[in-house]
């Protein structure tokens, strides 16, 4: 329960700056409410006119102000409905903006430690009974409250003990709600957390599906699935039945209580203490109060569903990004003097094994150093922490002696840029995904970086050019393609440090030929850090760092490491970079 009252405290906030629409539609409700009543009030003159006075006029009165009422209720639900609606769309906006901007704001360590499935079901799942509640929830509680508050003031006006008698019904359904509401809140949150899971089955099997299909992996991944989604049965049959019983369950109680208002009431017309004209309306406050009553037991599923999904959202906001902006930023230097890596050490959460391990290290300015070494030898983490993905476990990195944690991390990266091994492309135009490199490009600015990259020709010789949409992940182009792409948006951002992690791994011969004169044509006047693993692309670098199980092993040109036999000599027997660590 405490968590749900944090949850709904945390939910007020948003709704705070629309109060002013949450109290016109309050106000609408109240006049709803008020209308509800009157109608009953109706059933008075009604049964007069028709079994005690036989009045003609006053039936026709009372026939009129029947429709005009009703007409009256027509405008003012539309009104609240439109209202409620407005506000539960406009809050989920806000949560969705929030938390998508939040997404973005964390660190690497996050995204590794989440299953994109789940946090994909947080975001759409999640929302959706979340926007549910905020829309529903208000509306039933407000409205139906006020129509009960009402009615009962009706009932109470025309027969005191018989209200009480109907009062029962209040603690009793009190009572129902309470236990299921507990069933609900339980089943509710465990089927949300188990469709997360689902999600990522799905992804992951669409993201893999060549692999699947490649190794006949076609009823395991089914087998894996079937469990997934039988469990998300269950958890929610749970939530339904709850659901289902809330209904029937109200019916009941109300169905004792009218029981108990038709005998007394029958009795008291009899010995001549009520009227049948008194009769008719409570009997009628009775079963206007009855739907309300009903709308708020469904309405607790509801509730309870919106506030297991509200709790699952604001986990994410809750989480921290590791890696913090420094108070005052100092700018970017010059880099005339270089980065030094001093003692740098780094071990990923949840790991045991260090990454890095007293990393020292001095790249010079304009220098082409080279990154070479057995797989899991710790470079893509070196290059990691020059973006400052992470921030060093142990030691600093420095730019011209600036350390990077005292740096603006936005203007950190838009100094420095990466061409990577997998290349992201946007479901969007060659513009759209080359321009993401620098805000207001133009298009000549895009032309010449894309001329730079040599990926002009293959451009032009699309159908719309620059406006041509690329598709999903860039899925119409080749490898080549992809990463000639990649490169001019390294390329518009004019860096001053280029970072190359294995950028030409996945290519064929011809293709890798073309890519690497390409990146070259960006080393003048740049410092320029790689990762390779073919000898072909660091014979030209400037130095040569190996690494070994996280520490620097070896330092030289190509032909000073081969003359010392070790470790970079032995990789080289194999023209393999990126052997295995034994």
């Amino acid at each position: 329960m405490n968590t749900d009252r944090r949850s709904l405290r945390r939910l007020l906030t948003y709704v705070k700056p629309h109060r002013v629409r949450l109290i016109q539609a309050t106000g609408v409700m109240v006049v709803v409410a008020a209308l509800n009543g009157a109608l009953v009030k109706v059933l008075g003159p009604v049964t007069n006119s028709l079994f005690v006075d036989s009045n003609p006029n006053q039936l026709r009165n009372v026939a009129a102000l029947i429709p005009a009422i009703f007409f009256l209720k027509l405008i003012f639900q539309y009104t609240q409905s439109y209202l409620m609606s407005w506000l539960g769309q406009k809050i989920t906006q806000e949560i969705r903006e929030d938390l998508f901007t939040h997404l973005h704001a964390l660190s690497m360590d996050f995204f590794w430690k989440s299953k994109a499935g789940e946090v994909l079901a947080k975001l759409t799942n999640d929302m959706n009974a979340l926007q549910s509640a905020l829309q529903f929830v208000p509306l039933y509680a407000i409205r139906d409250s006020l129509t009960i508050v009402v009615v009962l003031g009706v009932m109470i006006a025309t027969n005191a003990k018989f209200a009480l008698v109907a009062l029962i019904a209040i603690p009793m359904a009190g009572g129902v709600l309470g236990v299921l509401g507990r069933k609900l809140r339980s089943a509710g949150r465990r089927g949300q957390e188990v469709m997360g899971g689902i999600y990522h089955r799905f992804q992951e099997s669409l993201q893999g599906m060549l692999v699947v299909k490649s190794f006949n992996y076609e009823k395991g991944a089914i087998a894996k699935f079937r469990v997934e989604n039988d469990e998300f049965f269950h958890q929610m049959m749970r939530y339904f039945r709850a659901t289902a019983l809330s209904g029937p369950l109200m019916e009941f109680l109300g169905s004792l209580i009218m029981a108990a208002i038709v005998w007394l009431g029958g009795r008291a017309i009899g010995a001549g203490t009520m009227t049948a004209s008194q009769f008719a309306v409570f009997l009628g406050s009775f079963f206007m109060a009855y739907g309300p009553i009903k709308n708020l037991a469904q309405m607790n599923s509801t509730l309870q569903l919106g506030l297991a999904a509200a709790e699952r959202i604001f986990s994410i906001l809750d989480e921290n990004p590791s890696v913090v902006e420094p108070p005052h930023p100092l700018p970017f230097p010059a880099l005339t003097k270089g980065v030094v890596f001093e003692n740098v050490s780094f071990r990923y959460p949840s790991r045991e094994t260090w990454a890095l391990k007293n990393v020292s290290l001095t790249i010079k300015p304009g220098e082409v150093l080279a990154l070479a070494g057995p797989s899991g030898s710790g470079k893509t983490t070196f290059v990691h922490l020059l973006l400052r993905l992470f921030d060093p476990t142990e030691g600093r990195i420095t730019i011209d002696g600036v350390d990077l944690r005292e740096m603006s991390t936005h203007e950190l990266r838009a100094r420095l840029g990466l061409v990577s091994q997998e290349t992201i492309l946007f479901n969007d135009t060659v513009f759209g995904n080359v321009a993401i490199g620098r805000e207001g490009a133009t298009r000549a600015d895009v032309q010449k970086a894309l001329e730079v990259a040599d990926a002009a020709q293959f451009v032009g010789a699309m159908p719309q050019g620059l406006d041509t949409p690329l598709g999903d992940r860039g899925a119409r182009l080749s490898g080549g393609q992809r990463q000639r792409l990649a490169i001019a948006r390294a390329v518009l951002k004019d860096p001053k440090l280029l970072i190359l992690d294995e950028a030409t791994s996945n290519l064929d011969a011809a293709s890798e030929r073309a890519v690497q004169n390409a990146m070259e044509r960006l080393y003048p006047g740049r410092t320029v850090v790689m990762i390779a693993h073919r000898l072909s692309t660091v014979q030209k670098a400037d130095r040569i760092v190996v690494m070994r199980r996280g520490r620097v092993e070896e330092a030289g040109t190509h032909l000073e490491l081969l003359a010392q036999n070790g470790v970079y000599a032995t990789l080289t027997r194999y023209q393999q970079l990126e052997a295995p660590e034994t």
